[in-house]
């Protein structure tokens, strides 16, 4: 008789067992498919469930901490670093995840601990990353002339952010229901508002009004671009799943280029960028003053790592073949929200070049004799922080301007802020 029941129990066992490990299982694939169609609120949420069955999980550890990253949740990604970086599956990469996440939980010492290993990485780009910045003097040059000062009437508990400067106003994008960051092709990304605000002073704006409100039906995501006459907008919004259907992408959806009159009486047709494709991004579009350059980031074939910037040339009334800007600007990492200046000089920012933590600004003059770009520079501090700092627009001169950071409310929300470069 104990012999029955002790087989019983142990038949019972047997049945349960695969049927609780094929459960978890699909709760890490659904949490994997979540995470490549970059819904990092809900991924993190699958790869939470995975972890209270299998808490030192390498693989969902690290994929946790990077979906609270990509969601401005540093202070939640901490929690899962720690696994990550004592598995015997840890990489320079991770460590240096790690760092930066230590950096905007105000841990400075654990995370100089952490970058000076770092400095000796067989990774040239990473080792570089470390000793730059142990050496941060470099990004401290002009701080004692350059003057911050956070926008009033605008910025609210939400994020505010991507701003530029159009016939005295203050135009930029309010994502109160965001739940990616902006350089991230998750749909919930759409729901966001381009609005448009008086200026008072510099740093001060009210009168808030939505612009271009036809042309937000779709959503609008991440910087839009003006011409001069305002005429013309670009813009970048996630194609929707019927769009994606059309080319058996169902599901995943991709950021894609877009132009229209912000200014039409009635709702139009917008343009699709001639050079979009089903299979990558498209986004964060910067036309140059002339209207004959258009910069942009992508992840397209050709990338040097993650997002890259490109530009095309407007030439015999087409948009030429985009052009990969190179490793003078470009990294193994991610490089976004391209801007041009009045002057030629481009701005955008990146998450792998040597900074301060978090995204940085960077910027790199024009190299007149063919073109291109000289090799970048970071913007250095106080436009630069521990933080994400990203979305910049430069005034005429290239003394003053406006950009966007989540350097205060624990991370949780980006505002716009004004900046100036006084004389010394």
């Amino acid at each position: 008789m104990i012999k029955k029941i002790t087989f019983l129990v142990c038949f019972i066992i047997g049945a349960i067992q695969p049927s609780f490990s094929q459960t978890i299982n699909r709760t890490l694939i659904k949490a994997d498919k979540l995470f490549i169609k970059q819904e990092f609120t809900e991924a993190a949420k699958g790869y939470e469930r995975y972890l209270k069955s299998f808490p030192k999980d390498y693989y969902a550890s690290r994929q946790a901490a990077i979906c609270y990253k990509k969601t401005n949740n540093q202070n939640q990604a901490i929690d899962h670093w720690p696994n990550v970086i004592e598995s015997s599956k840890v990489t320079d990469a991770d460590r240096l995840d790690y760092a930066k996440c230590l950096l905007a939980n105000y841990r400075t010492q654990d995370a100089r601990m952490m970058i000076n290993f770092l400095k000796t990485s067989p990774d040239k780009a990473i080792a570089a990353w470390g000793l730059a910045y142990l050496n941060t003097s470099q990004f401290y040059m002009d701080s004692a002339i350059t003057k911050v000062k956070e926008l009033t009437g605008i910025n609210t508990i939400a994020s505010e952010d991507c701003p530029l400067i159009s016939n005295n106003k203050l135009i930029f994008i309010s994502e109160k229901n965001k739940t990616s960051k902006v350089f991230t092709a998750s749909v919930n990304a759409n729901k966001s508002t381009l609005l448009t605000a008086t200026k008072k002073d510099d740093s001060s704006f009210s009168d808030e009004q939505s612009f271009a409100k036809h042309i937000q039906n779709k959503g609008i995501s991440g910087q839009v671009s003006l011409s001069a006459d305002e005429s013309l907008m670009y813009y970048s919004r996630s194609a929707s799943l019927k769009e994606m259907n059309k080319v058996g992408e169902s599901g995943i959806y991709k950021f894609q280029i877009y132009s229209a009159n912000p200014h039409a009486e009635k709702a139009e047709v917008s343009t699709p960028f001639i050079h979009n494709s089903s299979e990558y991004d498209y986004l964060h579009p910067s036309m140059s003053k002339d209207g004959l350059k258009l910069y942009f980031a992508s992840n397209m074939k050709g990338t040097l790592g993650g997002m890259d910037i490109f530009v095309c040339e407007f030439i015999n009334g087409a948009w030429s073949s985009p052009k990969n800007l190179g490793v003078l600007i470009n990294t193994p990492g991610d490089e976004v929200f391209p801007h041009i200046t009045e002057e030629g000089v481009l701005y955008y920012a990146s998450d792998s070049r040597p900074g301060l933590g978090g995204l940085d600004i960077f910027y790199a003059e024009p190299n007149k004799d063919d073109g291109s770009f000289f090799t970048a520079k970071n913007a250095g501090a106080p436009i630069n922080s521990q933080f994400d700092d990203y979305g910049i627009y430069i005034l005429k001169g290239g003394n003053n301007g406006y950009f966007s950071s989540n350097r205060k409310n624990n991370l949780q929300d980006n505002d716009i802020y004004y900046f100036v470069k006084e004389k010394p």
